[in-house]
């Protein structure tokens, strides 16, 4: 099973939307696909329209070995070939109860590599955070000899914060493979909300995006309704808008990534 973390500590830039969309199109490639709710926020448990986990059997207990019954338990379909692990209101208290456990950067990938055989992709949807949760699903999307071939996808938009934002990015990720002795393979950058009508901060940043010496851009996603669509109708832009081109743009970036990891 390939782990993606889709991950940015800032917020607003599209990292459920894409792990949503991007899980679908995977899927419709006939890929096992399992999406992962790490935010406690719940963004992505409820744009699925899934409940939230109840509070005996959730990840939140799970990662910490609190709750020990069939893992199963934690997952809940939402389409063909396409699962969730919801998260609930004991997530937000994970992440403090975390930091008191060592090893905290390994926990999210002992509970993935369970679940791997029943599964090609897990897509990781992180917090807006460079804390212990973004920690240990960079750590569960290592690459290394024993299987593990993950891939780091990083959603952002063509503003002027981004780039402090993906040098704090790559600074926790090169501190981690120093600290861990691990390899993380960053994929590259999906640009969300693209409008060059917006101005020339849009397209300068744009620009300078594309240039990145180390980040390529995978995937450039304009600002269309029917991804905007996606929260209120509950499912991905595929399921209701299969002809459009922003679809086209989700399928071509699973095709990207599917090459990329194998």
């Amino acid at each position: 099973m390939r782990v993606i973390a889709m991950t940015n500590q800032k917020g607003g830039v599209g990292k459920t939307t894409t792990t949503v969309n991007l899980g679908a199109a995977l899927a419709a490639f006939g890929r096992r696909v399992l999406m992962v709710d790490l935010d406690p926020q719940g963004h992505l448990t409820e744009m699925v329209g899934v409940p939230e986990a109840p509070d005996g059997a959730n990840m939140a207990r799970a990662l910490l070995g609190t709750w020990s019954g069939e893992l199963g338990e934690l997952i809940t379909p939402v389409a063909e070939g396409l699962d969730l692990i919801a998260t609930n209101l004991e997530m937000f208290l994970l992440e403090p109860q975390m930091y008191t456990r060592t090893g905290r950067e390994w926990l999210l990938g002992r509970l993935l590599d369970a679940l791997a055989p029943a599964y090609d992709y897990a897509i990781v949807d992180c917090p807006p955070s460079l804390g212990a949760l973004t920690d240990a699903a960079l750590t569960a999307s290592r690459v290394d000899g024993d299987g593990h071939d993950g891939l780091v996808v990083i959603p952002v938009q063509a503003e002027d914060t981004t780039f402090r934002a993906l040098r704090l990015l790559e600074q926790q990720m090169a501190t981690l493979q120093s600290a861990l002795r691990i390899q993380l393979a960053p994929a590259g950058m999906v640009v969300n909300l693209v409008d060059t009508r917006r101005g020339n901060v849009v397209v300068s940043t744009l620009n300078e995006l594309r240039q990145h010496p180390r980040l390529p851009v995978l995937a450039e996603i304009r600002d269309r309704a029917d991804i905007r669509e996606v929260a209120r109708r509950k499912a991905p832009t595929s399921a209701f808008a299969a002809d459009s081109e922003a679809a086209g743009w989700y399928r071509d970036l699973a095709t990207t990534l599917d090459g990329a990891a194998a």
